[in-house]
C-alpha cells in the first residue's frame, strides 16, 4: 500500500521541477507605471498673483505665459534693515566715545607722571642751587665747581630723566596702538553699513517690479497652488509643470529574481490596454531595499509579494499616459 505513495511523491518532485525549470527559461516580465518628472515652480521672493492663466491639467507650449505676478517685499523687511543700521552706528558711536575716553585717559596719566617725574628734578635741583649760594665766598670751594657724576644729587636727577624717558616711550607707543585700533576698529561696520544699504536700495529699486512666469518646455499643468490676488511668499510653490510624455517606468522585480536585473538591462515596454504602443527602454536606477510591491504591479494582486524596485528610461516620443499600467519583457543580451 505504500508502494503508490512513494510514486505519487515521484511525480510531484518531477512536475515541480519541471514548472520550475520551464519558468526560469522564460523572459523575465515585470509589471510597472508610466512616470512624468514633476518640477515645482516657485520664486526666491514674495509676490502678488494679478494674473493666472492656465488651470490644473491644461496643455501648455514651451514659452506660454502661465501666470504674472508683482514683486512685493515687505515694509518690514525694509523697517529691519534701517533698525539694524543704527543699531550698528549706535554701536560706533559708544565705541568710538570709549575710545576718546581712553585717549583721555592715557593723556592723562601721561601728564601726571610726567609732571611728577619733573617735579621731582626741579626740587633737586633748587637744592643744589640754593647749596651753592651757601657754599659762595668760602675760599676752599670754587662757587662755579661742577659736582661730579657720583654725587647723590646728580644720580638721582639722572634716574629721574630715565624715568622721564621711559614714561615718554610708553605714552608714544600706547598712543601708537591706540590710535591705530580707532583708525581700523569700524571698518567691519562701515562694510556691514555698505552692504545693508545696497540691499535695501536693490529692494526698494525692485519692490513692484512684474514678474512673468512662463512655461519652460511643452508639457502639463499639474497643480495649481495660488489664485489671482493671493500674496505667495518667498519659495511658496505656485504652479507644478510635467513633460508632455512620460520619461520614466516605475516596475518592481520580486526578490527571487533580483540577480536578472541590473543597471544598464534593456526592456520592451507595453501597454497593458494597447499592445501596439511598444517602446524600448533602459534601466537607471534600482531601489536600494526591498519593499512590499504593489498590489497593482503584482501578477497575483491578492498575495503580498516583495521586491526591489527599478527605474526604467522611457524614450521622449512615448505616448504613454501618466501612471499608466505596463508590461515590462526582458530583452536578452
Amino acid at each position: 500500500m505504500r508502494f503508490p505513495y512513494i510514486i505519487l511523491i515521484g511525480i510531484a518532485v518531477v512536475s515541480v521541477w519541471m514548472l520550475n525549470g520551464r519558468y526560469y527559461q522564460e523572459e523575465l516580465t515585470l509589471f510597472g507605471f508610466a512616470e512624468t518628472k514633476e518640477t515645482e515652480i516657485n520664486l526666491n521672493f514674495s509676490v502678488m498673483v494679478d494674473e493666472l492663466n492656465v488651470l490644473s491639467g491644461q496643455s501648455v507650449k514651451e514659452g506660454q505665459l502661465l501666470l504674472r505676478a508683482k514683486r512685493l517685499d515687505s515694509d518690514i523687511k525694509f523697517e529691519d534693515q534701517e533698525m539694524k543700521i543704527s543699531e550698528i552706528n549706535a554701536k560706533k558711536r559708544i565705541w568710538r566715545s570709549e575710545q576718546e575716553g581712553k585717549l583721555k585717559t592715557l593723556e592723562s596719566s601721561y601728564l601726571k607722571k610726567m609732571g611728577e617725574v619733573n617735579t621731582q628734578i626741579v626740587a633737586i635741583n633748587n637744592k643744589l642751587t640754593q647749596q651753592k649760594e651757601l657754599y659762595e665766598g668760602l675760599d676752599y670751594i670754587e662757587a662755579n665747581q661742577d659736582l661730579p657724576a657720583n654725587h647723590p644729587s646728580k644720580m638721582r636727577i639722572a634716574a629721574y630723566e630715565e624715568e622721564r624717558r621711559n614714561v615718554e616711550k610708553r605714552y608714544q607707543l600706547d598712543l601708537t596702538n591706540l590710535q591705530s585700533i580707532i583708525a581700523k576698529g569700524t571698518k567691519d561696520d562701515d562694510e556691514t553699513i555698505k552692504r545693508l544699504r545696497a540691499e535695501y536700495k536693490h529692494v526698494q529699486d525692485n519692490k513692484e517690479i512684474v514678474v512673468d512666469i512662463v512655461a519652460p518646455t511643452d508639457g502639463l499643468i499639474g497643480n495649481v497652488h495660488c489664485k489671482e490676488g493671493e500674496h505667495i511668499t518667498d519659495f511658496r510653490t505656485l504652479i507644478s509643470f510635467y513633460e508632455p510624455n512620460p520619461t520614466l517606468v516605475k516596475a518592481y522585480v520580486h526578490e527571487d529574481y533580483l540577480v536578472k536585473v541590473d543597471i544598464g538591462d534593456e526592456f520592451k515596454i507595453s501597454s497593458i490596454k494597447d499592445i501596439t504602443q511598444t517602446y524600448t527602454g533602459k534601466v537607471v536606477g534600482l531601489g536600494s531595499r526591498i519593499v512590499e510591491i504593489p498590489a497593482r504591479m503584482r501578477k497575483v494582486p491578492e498575495f503580498k509579494t516583495y521586491g526591489r524596485e527599478v527605474v526604467i528610461r522611457l524614450p521622449a516620443k512615448s505616448k504613454f499616459l501618466q501612471n499608466e499600467k505596463l508590461i515590462l519583457i526582458g530583452i536578452k543580451s
